[in-house]
């Protein structure tokens, strides 16, 4: 059986407007995200565990943060 990798978010609060509201509108203080991802095994396996080939998540976490 192939592997899969998954990354998985749940519950994180963002603060962020999204939509339109009129002056009288309830507007959320935050949205809750639930999100799920499954990642095709051929963009995770590796045949060798070396550094040169190993996916650095740092710039990635930046970018989400």
């Amino acid at each position: 059986m192939p592997s899969q990798s998954y990354v998985e978010l749940k519950d994180p609060q963002i603060a962020v407007r999204i939509g339109t509201y009129g002056p009288d509108d309830l507007v959320p203080d935050a949205h809750l995200l639930d999100l799920s991802l499954t990642i095709a095994p051929h963009l995770v396996m590796i045949g060798l565990d070396e550094m040169a080939i190993v996916f650095d998540y740092d710039p990635l976490i930046r970018h989400i943060d």
